[in-house]
């Protein structure tokens, strides 16, 4: 395990948040946020880049489970479905082809969609058994960034719900700026920890995820996360199919008093967002360039 300053304004001055427990675990180990003194909430102590790895092993961990009998992740494919073409949009809105890096890909759905759509597509993740080679044809995937010699030369840096789980953040945008043209665009989409449905579950919100969750961020802590790495937002952008995702995975029971009172989380949690935008959403995206 270990300690780590903030990664927003460096400091080590922090005070307790909220304890939690692994949901995918049936062990009793326990996990730490703290709030730093600049308002940023992230978990310390944590797994270090190799503990963490036990933590991914789950058959139930939701982004990378493939079972077609689990009904929850019938639900994700739906939704899948539908995210994909909005994420399409929203880059083509950009560029209409191109060059794309899907950091943090998963079992490479997304790089997939885009490479039919396309797009010339490179995927990272650290976890390269989960992708499909078969599937995803000539798709190129690495294991580290390091292993993209060519700088620059990428149109469009994606990090779908990836950004949360990476330890070294700066090393991450040291690679993020060396790889992205000049006038490339860099999408980033997190939970968000003003999601109106947290109160609601409290230390059950599906989306603190510890230990595999190590940041929690808001709309204004993303910002300045990427100012300070020279990056300025363009837009930002509601994930409203978010928000009946992650009450599903916060309900304890699905007898009729928690779906009931899970459908009136889900109209609170949609009109709040509808009203306020993006800064109120279950999930934020932003979306950059250089500055």
């Amino acid at each position: 395990m270990e300690k780590i300053n903030c990664i927003i304004c460096g400091n080590n001055k922090t005070v307790p948040f909220i304890k939690l427990r692994d949901r995918l675990s049936q062990n009793q180990e326990t996990f730490q946020l703290v709030k730093c003194e600049c308002g940023f909430v992230f978990l310390s102590a944590r797994p270090d880049s190799d503990e963490i790895s036990a933590y991914y092993q789950y058959s139930e961990y939701d982004p990378h489970t493939s079972a077609t009998n689990n009904s929850w992740n019938k639900i994700y494919q739906l939704v899948q479905r539908f995210t994909m073409q909005w994420k399409y949009h929203k880059i083509t809105s950009f560029y209409q082809s191109g060059k794309l890096l899907d950091i943090g890909a998963g079992q490479g759905e997304f790089a997939e969609y885009m490479a039919f759509r396309g797009w010339d597509v490179v995927c990272q993740d650290r976890l390269t058994d989960k992708l499909n080679m078969n599937t995803y044809g000539d798709i190129k995937s690495v294991v580290d960034l390091i292993e993209i010699e060519d700088e620059g030369c990428f149109d469009v840096i994606t990090l779908w719900h990836s950004l949360e789980h990476i330890h070294d953040i700066s090393k991450l945008y040291f690679h993020i700026n060396r790889l992205l043209s000049t006038d490339g665009i860099l999408l980033i989409a997190v939970p968000n920890l003003q999601a109106p449905e947290r109160s609601s579950y409290s230390n059950k919100w599906a989306a603190f995820d510890a230990p595999r969750h190590l940041y929690h961020f808001h709309a204004g802590s993303l910002m300045s996360l990427c100012n300070k790495y020279k990056f300025r937002v363009l837009r930002k952008f509601s994930l409203f199919q978010d928000t009946p995702y992650n009450i599903l995975l916060s309900m304890l029971k699905f007898n009729p008093v928690h779906i009931i009172k899970g459908i009136l989380i889900f109209i609170y949690s949609f009109f709040i967002t509808l009203l306020r935008g993006p800064d109120y959403s279950s999930s934020i995206l932003i979306i950059c360039r250089k500055s």
